[in-house]
């Protein structure tokens, strides 16, 4: 059986708090994932919702640098 986990956290206006929102939930993953809760496979999904700030920007930037985070721009 798989346990994939996706986290949806929808964002507007955001960039004052998403680094840390993003760091919270990638540690909260982490142990998860190590503690054999979830499948390897889970995802964060930053779902951007017309910011106007740099929110999609700053979403953007961490999924180059994190596999599992992704992000999306309605």
């Amino acid at each position: 059986m798989s346990n994939i986990l996706y986290i949806v956290v929808p964002c507007y206006n955001e960039q004052e708090v998403l680094p840390e929102t993003s760091k919270r939930l990638r540690e909260k993953v982490q142990t998860l994932r190590q503690s054999g809760k979830i499948d390897a496979d889970s995802r964060i999904l930053f779902v951007n919702d017309g910011s106007k700030d740099a929110t999609w920007e700053m979403a953007v930037s961490y999924t180059h640098l994190r596999a599992h985070e992704t992000v999306l721009d309605l």
